[in-house]
């Protein structure tokens, strides 16, 4: 049987001067894993991803299905997009890209 995932975490962990995971992108990934095992959210699915294209405003963490990019991510804002987003279904509205937005049907 597939597994199924309510969620998807993206968090971009490119290298290089400038980019997400020289401002803390692993980190990121890192404690959205652990927070996800550790509250045993089974039907969230954290995975790291290349290049965004936001490097000024990395690191970046986008949520699918909903389209929502958060930007300057650190490992401490985690557990409030946890909380708030995943659980509660409410973003973290000082976190939001404005400038990024995958349009919903």
């Amino acid at each position: 049987m597939p597994r199924v995932f309510r969620k998807q975490i993206f968090c971009c962990t490119t290298e290089g001067e400038g980019k997400c995971a020289t401002k803390g992108g692993n980190e990121v990934l890192l404690k959205f894993r652990e927070e996800v095992k550790a509250r045993g959210l089974t039907d969230i699915l954290v995975t790291k991803v290349g290049c965004t294209g936001q490097h000024a405003t990395g690191p970046t963490v986008i949520i699918h299905p909903d389209g929502l990019w958060y930007q300057r991510v650190t490992p401490d804002d985690v557990p409030e997009i946890i909380e708030k987003h995943i659980l509660g279904g409410q973003p973290v509205e000082r976190l939001i890209n404005p400038e990024m937005r995958v349009k919903a049907d």
